[in-house]
């Protein structure tokens, strides 16, 4: 049961920046495992990350339990946890996907254990992030059917509200609370922002539940500029990085300031903070009329329930599969899922998509190769009487949801001439094209799949030198 720091009682968790590390007790996490079982058990671990650990659960005589603990680190607040453990069971509870069943959980890090943790079901398989690129194209395409079928059976859950789910203690079981993403739940990229905090003992109002889509799309905003303005030092200082002996690597589109504060960054620091906290605003009001609170698509059939659940950042390493087969055994990590508007809801899996859409990750192969799996997806879902109702909130909602990938972003990003102008040409876009994305391409229009047919062809011609 040994871990990676040496002490057989001890396990800890290593983060980047300058936040201390934490540990937790393994004899105690074993002595519950032991507990909940009814039995003497051994841990082994699985995997790790930088928030979590996995161990796989045995009988002493190394005979399987066919389940696993799970701990997280004590850096996270224990609404996460639960919100995991609640979008895990109702997804059980009201869709065909397969997922692990969770035995039992403590979400209390003042614990025996000092952390987080849940006993929960072994999917069998394996994730399929492993040799995705060598599995054979007719088992990719088994995958990707069922993986279509699974998210239309999620996007027709439908609630009235926007936040993450959590079990209730009442009836119905699940509520909608607080929603659980950054910057709420953790610090950005493992850097605290303000050394030494306490934590909180009443939750930010920011964080929801939201009633409508205008303040779901706000609240990252509204917080960053709250927390501008009462850790302006903070903020300034975080500025400040920007500009210190770097001048040469000062924002372009600051211009003049540059010169003019050239000897003085702490004056660079404070224009940027200007400039950024103006563009937050304008930001915000941008949230109330793009899209704002209309329906999209207008025609939706659940006019009263306009959200739905988004998985946060679906990987191929959340799906569990059969690698001979293609069976898909499991999803698995819903960590900071959210209820959010539909057009949000409505994605093709980033590992899908061209190589260059912006929607795209760095998984899953050439673009030649998404192209024929993205194909396949989208013939599973066109079986499903949901298809027309998916297909129209994911093309009307791409534009929107440029947008709300920017949301999550601190103030040194706002504080730019160029994210000024992309906010601005959206505002008055909005007074004469309501409920419609704008299209900005420069100039340029083509389709991602058939530029990669021009580069071929232009590849495959010959040309004479001298």
């Amino acid at each position: 049961m040994g871990d990676d720091n040496g002490d057989d009682r001890m396990s800890t968790f290593s983060y980047d920046g300058d936040g201390e590390p934490d540990s937790f007790n393994l004899a105690e996490l074993q002595s519950v495992v032991d507990h909940y079982f009814s039995t003497s058990c051994k841990l082994e671990k699985l995997a790790q990350g930088g928030y979590h650990k996995v161990y796989d659960i045995l009988r002493v005589d190394g005979s399987p339990l066919d389940a696993v603990v799970r701990v997280a680190s004590p850096a996270f607040p224990k609404d996460k946890l639960e919100s995991e453990v609640a979008t895990c069971k109702m997804i059980a509870a009201f869709t065909n996907i397969p997922v692990p069943r969770i035995y039992a959980w403590n979400s209390d890090v003042s614990n025996p254990v000092g952390a987080e943790y849940m006993i929960l079901d072994k999917i069998r398989g394996t994730p399929a992030s492993h040799n995705w690129g060598d599995l054979p194209e007719d088992v990719k395409k088994t995958v990707v059917s069922q993986v279509a079928r699974y998210f239309l059976e999620i996007f027709s859950l439908r609630f009235e509200s926007a936040g993450s789910l959590y079990l209730s203690p009442l009836s119905p079981q699940f509520l909608i609370g607080p929603i659980i993403r950054a910057p709420f739940y953790r610090a950005l990229d493992g850097v605290v922002r303000v050394s030494d905090a306490p934590i909180p003992t009443i939750v930010d109002p920011n964080r929801g539940p939201f009633s409508t889509v205008t303040e779901y799309l706000s609240s990252n905003l509204r917080a960053e500029l709250e927390f501008c303005s009462n850790h302006r030092s903070v903020v300034l200082s975080e500025l400040h990085k920007y500009n210190p002996n770097r001048l040469a690597e000062s924002p372009p589109e600051l211009g003049d300031r540059v010169k003019l504060h050239k000897s003085d960054p702490t004056q660079l620091a404070e224009s940027r903070l200007e400039l950024g906290e103006r563009v937050l605003r304008k930001a915000i009001e941008l949230c109330s009329v793009y899209p704002g609170d209309i329906l999209i698509p207008a025609n939706i059939t659940t006019p009263q329930k306009p959200f739905s659940l988004k998985l946060n950042d679906f990987r191929l390493s959340n799906i569990m599969i059969d690698p001979d087969s293609g069976r898909v055994t499991g999803f698995i990590d819903f960590e900071a899922a959210t209820i959010a508007p539909l057009w949000e809801c409505a994605v093709i899996p980033r590992w899908l998509q061209h190589v260059h859409d912006p929607e795209s990750s760095y998984e899953g192969g050439t673009s030649k190769q998404r192209k024929v799996l993205r194909a396949v997806f989208l013939s599973a879902m066109e079986e499903s009487a949901r298809y027309p109702e998916w297909r129209e909130a994911y093309d009307m909602g791409r534009p929107f949801r440029r947008l709300a990938d920017l949301l999550h972003f601190q103030v040194n990003v706002w504080a730019s001439n160029y994210q000024e102008t992309w906010v601005d040409k959206r505002l008055e876009w909005a007074k004469t094209h309501p409920g419609i994305g704008f299209l900005d391409t420069g100039g340029l229009e083509f389709d991602l799949d058939e530029f990669d047919e021009l580069e071929v062809e232009t590849d495959d011609l010959q040309v004479d030198t001298p």
